[in-house]
């Protein structure tokens, strides 16, 4: 199958919904599986074929909690144990948020996890996932053909390794009602415009809270995108070589040092994951880089906070403007074989249909949100219309890396060890651009030894 490189022309084109063919595929459907029939007879092609029999096979499910939307954890145990009850498969679920040694230690010992689900690149753990090509596939014949940045994350020296859950897309979250107290009434459109008004806002004790930190494994390998690809930088070239060292990172480097200093909130440099929900929900400020998951609690536990906030698109900057997403996915574990890796196909495939997946992505409102262009049809989108802009966000969003052909064990290491939102950190603490990405640049030739 041709491989279609991941451009941000290509993967804008592909995001515009047009079906992208079956040379970008894969998540979402998949009717039950069949076996072949028994080689003394031939095939009567009026019958269907058996289903394939799972009865007696084992899986063991590893992954971590979905902790800022504790909702979806139960469409995933709640399908699954169904699932297993009735093709009598043993099952195991286990959540731990600390779930990496757990599965080296499934690696190294040939035992334990069958399934995974990680949002770390599953290029690090290549040579260890089973070939998914046919779950793969066939999820993306249903639901139209991946949109680009699928095979990105998945696909590994011509084989899928892992099928893509969906993506998380960070935008904008703001104080709308502050801002329109300054006399802004829409929402900056560019990076130069969020200076104006972040030095209003932060003259009121207001300040922006970007996560420019390598603290945060979710909002630091994102955050600093938005701004890093909004000024031309950028990690790689098509061919695999570096590009991070160049005049337009120290751009990129140079407005954050800027936005931190006169705009910024002080501890953005060391946030957590936690840090800016919990900074935005108490009033400390007044406009940061995240998913739904400020909003959401805040309807709940703070609805002036709810009232008063919105959610816009991430502004551009003289390269354009990016969005920049995660994607978590599930993989199969190479030691797991026979009956067991047919029950961990079968699961993988009937969970990620388009007609239950569905479910996942509903209960989430938008955190997670899908790679077919068929879902789009689908009625999984926030009703709510603050958070109508995850519709938009599923046509902008770019995994880091994305110019290259495929993501890479490199590119893969750097957003485990959250380089870039280090690369920011460094350079927003000392105010010294160039010997902030010299650190970094040191950081990444050190892990080339390692990819």
């Amino acid at each position: 199958m041709k491989q279609t490189k991941l451009t941000r022309r290509a993967l804008l084109k592909g995001a515009g919904i047009a079906a992208l063919g079956t040379g970008v595929s894969a998540l979402a459907a998949c009717s039950t599986p069949t076996a072949a029939p028994a080689p003394a007879k031939p095939a009567d092609p009026a019958k269907p074929a058996a289903p394939v029999t799972l009865k007696g096979a084992k899986v063991n499910w590893l992954g971590g909690a979905w902790s800022f939307l504790p909702e979806l954890d139960p469409v995933i145990d709640n399908f699954a144990n169904d699932w297993a009850k009735q093709n009598n498969v043993t099952l195991t679920i286990e959540r731990d948020q600390n779930f990496g040694p757990k599965i080296q230690t499934a690696i190294e010992t040939g035992s334990g996890a069958n399934i995974i689900q990680s949002a770390t690149p599953p290029a690090i753990y290549a040579k260890s996932l089973v070939d998914v090509s046919d779950v793969a596939e066939a999820l993306s014949s249903e639901g139209g053909g991946y949109l680009p940045a699928g095979p990105f994350l998945a696909k590994n020296a011509g084989k899928w390794i892992a099928v893509p859950l969906g993506q998380h897309n960070w935008f904008m979250n703001y104080r709308e009602d502050w801002f329109k107290e300054e006399g802004i009434t829409k929402f900056p459109d560019t990076w130069d415009e969020i200076l104006v008004a972040g030095k209003k806002l932060k003259a009121k004790g207001r300040p922006f809270g970007m996560t420019f930190s390598d603290k945060a494994g979710g909002d630091g390998n994102a955050a600093p995108y938005l701004v890093l690809w909004a000024f031309g930088g950028k990690e790689f070239n098509p061919d695999g070589s570096l590009a991070l060292d160049s005049k337009e990172t120290l751009a990129a480097l140079e407005y954050a040092i800027q936005f931190h200093n006169d705009c910024g909130d002080p501890g953005e440099v060391a946030y957590d994951d936690g840090a800016n929900n919990s900074g935005f929900l108490a009033g400390k400020i007044s406009m940061t880089a995240n998913v739904n998951t400020i909003y959401l609690p805040a309807t709940k536990n703070n609805p002036a906070v709810a009232a008063g906030m919105n959610h816009a698109i991430p502004p551009k900057g003289p390269a354009g403007r990016f969005g920049a997403a995660t994607l978590p996915w599930w993989g199969i574990l190479g030691h797991t074989k026979g009956a067991d890796l047919d029950a961990a196909k079968d699961l993988i495939k009937n969970f990620f249909s388009i007609k239950n997946l569905g479910a996942f992505y509903k209960a989430g409102q938008g955190y997670i949100l899908p790679m077919l262009p068929k879902f789009e049809s689908e009625p999984i989108w926030p009703a709510d219309p603050k958070l109508a802009i995850a519709k938009e966000m599923f046509k902008l969003a770019l995994p880091a890396g994305y110019n290259l052909p495929n993501n890479n064990k490199l590119s893969s290491l750097m957003q485990e060890k959250v380089l870039i939102g280090k690369l920011f950190s460094q350079a927003c603490s000392t105010g010294n651009a160039k010997a902030a990405l010299a650190g970094v640049m040191k950081d990444i030739n050190d892990l080339k030894l390692l990819s």
